[in-house]
């Protein structure tokens, strides 16, 4: 039997884990300043986004009345704040790897 990925515990594993780049760029030792701190703005948003879900912010917004689209108020709440937990997502990641094509990335159509 024969590995093709070596061994966690080897010296070779932890040569190529150190090369590779992994894990929260917040806490890495050469991330600018400026990247940590559009980190700790989505941190942030992401904090106020979700503490609008649980008690006790969420007492104003637990209500059956009005439906909006259909659904109750609190359901509703909750679904507009996932879609904005998403939104913040999809920016933080866009940020983070740049433009969605690069030049000569994009397929030319037939």
């Amino acid at each position: 039997m024969s590995q093709t990925e070596p061994v966690r515990d080897s010296e070779e594993y932890q040569t190529e884990a150190a090369g590779r780049e992994s894990g929260l760029d917040l806490f890495a030792p050469g991330t600018p300043t400026s990247k940590r701190k559009r980190y700790w703005l989505h941190f942030i948003v992401y904090a106020v986004l979700l503490s609008f879900t649980v008690w006790p912010v969420f007492v104003p917004f637990n209500r059956v009345t009005p439906y909006v689209l259909g659904l109750p108020f609190n359901i509703f709440w909750d679904s507009l704040v996932l879609a904005f937990v998403a939104v913040n997502t999809y920016l933080l990641y866009r940020v983070d790897e740049g433009p969605l094509f690069a030049k000569g990335d994009a397929e030319d159509g037939p």
